[in-house]
């Protein structure tokens, strides 16, 4: 005897339902093991611009408070596990790229960038990403950071003062994403850390 149409409907839409709990299930138990923790992971990417354990940094009063930049932002930053180092790895994003934003790592040691990488950045291979390379970064490397230092400005020739970086050519929007993020790193370190190394 052979069953209604109807029958067979409804037990193909059971076996799908309990395929689909059977699948939702292991995927979220899947998930509970592999899933890590944001902080987490930005500090094991912070390690492409600093060797060494670095934990997120617990700011003082008034050290987190919002700073008014409209070429960047500070999104957290990351100082060395071990205490007394004048080490801070910040996190900056940067305003104004081809696909409206890029976040870079700057490692500020001792009052002077000494290392830049990308954390997220989606700019045109070949052409915005020039402006994500080690070639580019060193521009921005081992300047003194004062307090009356202006910020880097960008300029399309030659740097010709220590305060200049040359934007890549065909990318200035890229350029002037990374300059952003940069100067909203040294920004906070004048407005905050330097502060804190002074106390």
């Amino acid at each position: 005897m052979r069953k209604s149409l109807g029958y067979e409907i409804l037990m193909t839409a059971l076996v799908l339902v309990v395929i689909a709990g059977i699948a939702g299930a292991l995927l979220g138990l899947v998930n509970h093991f592999t899933e890590v923790d944001e902080d987490e992971l930005l500090a094991r990417k912070a390690t492409a611009v600093y060797d060494g354990e670095l934990v997120k940094f617990v700011a003082s009063e008034g050290f987190d408070a919002p700073m008014d930049n409209k070429d960047g932002e500070v999104i957290s930053i990351y100082v060395p596990k071990e205490e007394g180092k004048n080490v801070y790895v910040v996190v900056a994003r940067g305003y104004g790229a081809y696909k409206g934003s890029l976040e870079l790592l700057v490692n500020i040691t001792d009052g002077k960038i000494v290392k830049i990488a990308a954390y997220e950045a989606n700019e045109t291979p070949g052409l915005g990403s020039k402006a994500l390379t080690e070639d580019y970064f060193k521009q921005y490397y081992n300047k003194k950071i004062t307090p009356d230092f202006p910020g880097f400005a960008l300029v399309k020739r030659p740097a010709e003062r220590s305060d200049e970086v040359s934007a890549v050519t065909g990318a200035s929007k890229s350029s002037t994403a990374v300059t952003g993020a940069v100067n909203a790193a040294v920004k906070w370190y004048q407005m905050r850390a330097m502060r804190r190394v002074e106390e």
